[in-house]
């Protein structure tokens, strides 16, 4: 896809600014691209030259302020365990930072495609770690290539991410994301970040 011009990233902009501050008071059920069109400042027309719903916008907003976390991940250089550390620190702050957002998008799991854009970020960010650490990951016997196990791995430790945050919402987010980060690396397979 090219680049967008300076008119498509300010709708943009606009629209991530007004689904953000609109689902962060608003359930997300209960927002229509009306009113997101509305508080954006264009015509529903306009929106729908940008994304087929409101969690689509919302998904890609938020999507927009994890890679930042993501980023980090993939180019931290130093011991393996530390970058655990610190990508699960990130992810759950980012979480804690946009929680009523969350919240709201929650019915009673996360909405499509806003649990899409979690998983697929996070899987993302672990399928490229084990093809830079090949051997770090345990090939079970069987029929499966490695990089059918690296697969298995990083979806698995998606789905689980994903699950753990869509838990500590339903629970109130109880203890804070530092708490968290460190219950997810406990029961965290510790081959991921063996040197």
């Amino acid at each position: 896809m090219g680049e967008l011009d300076p008119r498509q990233v300010r709708t943009r902009t606009a629209l991530h600014r007004a689904v953000l501050e609109t689902v962060e008071r608003t359930p997300l059920a209960d927002v229509s691209v009306a009113a997101i069109a509305r508080a954006a400042g264009i015509s529903r027309d306009t929106f729908y030259r940008h994304a087929a719903s409101v969690a689509e916008v919302l998904a890609t907003a938020l999507a927009e302020r994890l890679d930042a976390a993501v980023a980090e991940f993939a180019t931290f250089e130093g011991p393996a365990r530390e970058r655990f550390e610190r990508g699960e620190h990130r992810l759950f702050a980012h979480v804690a930072q946009h929680r009523a957002v969350y919240l709201n998008a929650m019915a009673p799991g996360l909405a499509e495609p806003v649990r899409g854009v979690l998983v697929g970020r996070i899987e993302q960010a672990l399928a490229e770690y084990l093809d830079t650490h090949p051997d770090v990951a345990p090939i079970a016997a069987g029929h499966l290539s490695r990089a059918e196990h690296h697969a298995l791995y990083a979806a698995y430790g998606a789905a689980g991410t994903v699950g753990v945050i869509e838990h500590w919402l339903r629970a109130g987010a109880v203890g804070d994301a530092d708490d968290i980060a460190r219950s997810t690396l406990a029961v965290s397979a510790p081959w991921w970040w063996a040197d």
